[in-house]
């Protein structure tokens, strides 16, 4: 029965399903905040210097983030700058068509195979990503909430979200000295576990030194403090009141928002958390959307396009993207 509904869940069908059934109950509340009316017109309003501006440091971003995979891939496989930039391109593109940030899987499985390399090791990289963005995110949002949104709920739900991922490392690190003390691991399934894990430990590997730590973290830290801008840009073409500060206190959440199993692009549970916390911050639902929009827009579009042009260049078809997503699916014999 487990193995059946592990099964249903694999099927693209059913992701997609479930994704758009939870974009459309967070879009649903979200419209029904606002008036479309003004918030068309606050877009229509927006700053063309501000909107390029955006536009540009997006492509910064990106670039950066493309140097980092590069680093936690060198030690597997000397990768060129390009060809990270592309295959991180790839895996954006791929997220505007998969539900539940598949993108992130498929950029996995791709770029082993194009670069020769074990798509467990590819995955290592991609979850050092992951966490270090995580745990970078959840501290900014964590700082700038008490320092602009003191008693508010985002402080209080960012203190709890920081409180259980560290409950949540602390526990698994118990759970894992309980394991290897266990012997459990010396057994054939054991073996086979522990294999398996220490492949995508592999991907690791760059971060194991002090030295490829902080430059990794560094290379996490700028781009989201690029991005961090990206949002100053358009609430300045917005006209929006708000501080640097208040800067990363959204743009914090909005990236956490992305976690939220949904539809392809994450799309409806971005807006919700924008508005909501633009709300907390004395904006109202009508602008907070239009800035929500524009920034979601400016942050996906461009690399998504970039990823359309690299799937062509790289001769990948759009059935692949989808099919390296299932491979890694959570539920898959591989992930």
């Amino acid at each position: 029965m487990a193995a059946a509904s592990r099964g249903a869940w694999r099927s693209p069908v059913v992701r997609l399903v479930a994704g758009l059934a939870v974009s459309a109950a967070f879009l649903a509340v979200t419209v029904s905040r606002v008036d479309l009316g003004e918030t068309a017109r606050a877009l229509a309003s927006a700053a063309p210097g501000g909107v390029l501006l955006a536009i540009v440091l997006v492509l910064v971003e990106l670039t950066i983030r493309a140097e980092r995979w590069r680093i936690l891939l060198h030690p597997s496989a000397q990768v060129p700058l390009r060809s990270a930039f592309a295959y991180l391109t790839v895996g954006y593109f791929a997220n505007t068509l998969l539900p539940a940030r598949l993108g992130d899987a498929a950029r996995a499985y791709l770029a082993a195979r194009s670069f020769g390399i074990s798509t467990l090791v590819t995955l290592g990289t991609v979850v050092v990503e992951r966490v270090t963005d995580t745990a970078v995110i959840l501290l900014v949002v964590l700082l700038a909430g008490l320092a602009v949104a003191p008693g508010s709920q985002i402080a209080g739900s960012a203190a709890v979200l920081t409180a259980v991922v560290l409950i949540g490392l602390a526990v698994a690190v118990v759970a894992a000295i309980v394991v290897l003390r266990s012997g459990l691991l010396d057994r054939r399934y054991g073996r086979q576990v522990r294999a398996v894990v220490a492949r995508v430990a592999e991907g690791a590997a760059a971060v194991r030194r002090p030295r490829g730590a902080a430059l990794v973290l560094g290379l996490t830290i700028l781009p989201f403090g690029v991005g961090v801008c990206t949002f100053g840009a358009i609430s300045g073409a917005l006209s929006l009141p708000l501080d640097p500060a208040e800067w990363a206190l959204v743009l914090g959440v909005l990236a956490l928002s992305t976690a939220i199993p949904a539809a392809p692009g994450s799309l409806g549970t971005y807006e919700f958390a924008g508005v909501t916390v633009l709300g907390i911050l004395g904006i109202g639902p009508s602008q907070a959307l239009a800035a929500t929009v524009l920034i979601h827009v400016i942050a996906a579009l461009p690399p998504a396009l970039l990823g359309l042009a690299s799937t062509l260049i790289l001769h990948v078809r759009i059935a692949d993207l989808q099919i390296a997503g299932s491979e890694l699916a959570p539920g898959s014999a591989e992930g």
